[in-house]
C-alpha cells in the first residue's frame, strides 16, 4: 500500500520568476518565466506548463499537491482575479487559493 501525504504549495510570481514552496516539507524551487507581463498572465498554456512542471519536480513520489496559494510581487492590495493566475493554476490541474 502506498502512503501519500498531502502538501499545500505557496506560488509566488514576479515579472521574471516563478517560485513554489511546498508545506509542510519546506521544499522550494524557482523557474525563470516570460509569461507574466505588467501584472497579468499573457500565455496561460505556457504558465500552466511551467507551474505543473515545477510543482511535480518538487513534490516527490509519495506527495500529493492539490492546492496552491497565489501571491504576486504587486502586494496584498492587488486584485488576483485580474491577473489570470487562477486560470493558469486551474489549467495546470491545481486548486487556486487566495
Amino acid at each position: 500500500m502506498k502512503l501519500t501525504h498531502e502538501e499545500v504549495g505557496d506560488l509566488f510570481v514576479t515579472e521574471s520568476l516563478l517560485t513554489v514552496k511546498l508545506l509542510p516539507s519546506g521544499k522550494s524551487g524557482s523557474k525563470n518565466i516570460r509569461w507574466f507581463v505588467n501584472g497579468s498572465v499573457q500565455n496561460h498554456s505556457a504558465a500552466a506548463k511551467d507551474i505543473a512542471a515545477l510543482v511535480n519536480k518538487l513534490r516527490g513520489r509519495r506527495k500529493v499537491v492539490r492546492n496552491l496559494t497565489l501571491m504576486t510581487d504587486r502586494g496584498a492590495q492587488h486584485d488576483l482575479a485580474t491577473t489570470g493566475l487562477s486560470r493558469a493554476v486551474e489549467k495546470a490541474g491545481f486548486n487556486p487559493l487566495n
